[in-house]
């Protein structure tokens, strides 16, 4: 992929060679996109004052390129004091890092593919006020198809349209959390040892129907009792016992990213916890509307469903 900077001054935009990546917090390669003309302060009216000029804002983005269920770690280095990146149309509050401010933005399952714009409203440390922009292209992921049995009771009392509708209110509101704190650090990992066996986004037919409807995590089989650890660091938001996820427990990681795990035997977390990368949270099970003994795991952006696998396989660039 081919770096790019672009110049935004009084005389338009100029395109210029990219030198390098810039700091950012996700621990990945980045890619350096836009940078705006530095503001000089206000307040320099006396003869012979010397305004010092801020740092040109700088629009660091992890890929140029994300598949539908993936996310982009959205950076912006500079003089800059806050701000506000708008992708999909749905805003991420850019929250403070040791090397910049950064947001994660999630893209969901039914994005359409193609370019799409990314949009960051930035305020300077002296007021002023500019507006970052970058094409994303957004890639097709080819979804699979998985058939599943329930017994008559399991589908009457599981998968009623209500049960399933009350759960998903409760998750919302856990995965709307937006912790201004980042709480992680480093790369992430994946909390259970064992086989793949559904994918995030697969497409289900459940006692022979039509397939539909998307996966919203990654299943892990493996035996009941096998532990469950914290994919990365953060702070217990609940621990839990759902009708369709059976115990769960969900992380806050900060900055609007949070994980859960699902269908698990016992807790070895509370809430309020604070774990870190590695500690144990809990147990594999088969709680909840569940075939066989399996780890559900989640992963939400800005309350968006991800791939969690991404994560950790570097297809979102961090």
């Amino acid at each position: 992929m081919s770096r790019r900077t672009f110049l935004l001054g009084a005389g338009g935009l100029v395109l210029v060679g990219c030198g390098g990546s810039s700091g950012d917090d996700g621990d990945g390669a980045v890619v350096r996109i836009l940078t705006v003309a530095p503001t000089v302060p206000p307040g320099a009216t006396s003869p012979g004052a010397t305004a010092t000029a801020l740092p040109a804002p700088e629009l660091v983005l992890s890929t140029e390129e994300v598949y539908q269920a993936g996310a982009v770690l959205v950076s912006v280095t500079g003089g800059v004091a806050g701000g506000t990146a708008t992708w999909l149309d749905k805003q991420y509050p850019l929250i403070q890092g040791s090397q910049s401010m950064f947001t994660f933005t999630g893209t969901g399952t039914d994005v359409a593919p193609g370019v799409h714009q990314l949009k960051v409203e930035v305020t300077q440390k002296n007021g002023s006020k500019g507006t970052l922009s970058a094409d994303i292209t957004v890639l097709a992921t080819e979804w699979t198809v998985d058939s599943l049995t329930f017994t008559p009771e399991q589908t009457a009392a599981l998968l009623d349209p209500k049960t399933v509708a009350s759960e998903l209110a409760v998750l919302d509101g856990y995965y709307a959390t937006r912790t201004k704190e980042k709480l992680w650090s480093g790369g992430w990992i994946v909390p259970t040892e064992g086989a793949l066996t559904a994918r995030f986004g697969e497409m289900r037919s459940i006692n022979g129907s039509a397939p539909s409807g998307h996966h919203g995590g990654t299943d892990i089989g493996a035996i009941v009792g096998t532990p469950v650890v914290a994919t990365n660091s953060g702070k217990v938001v609940m621990a839990r016992q759902l009708q369709l996820r059976g115990n769960m427990v969900i992380v806050d990681h900060g900055g609007g990213v949070l994980s859960g795990y699902a269908h698990m035997s016992a807790f070895a977390a509370g809430e309020g916890q604070e774990v870190k990368q590695g500690d144990l949270i809990g147990y594999v099970g088969n709680t909840g509307l569940s075939t066989a003994a399996h780890l559900h795991w989640e992963m939400a952006v800005g309350g968006i469903l991800v791939d969690a696998l991404r994560f950790t396989d570097g297809t979102n660039g961090f």
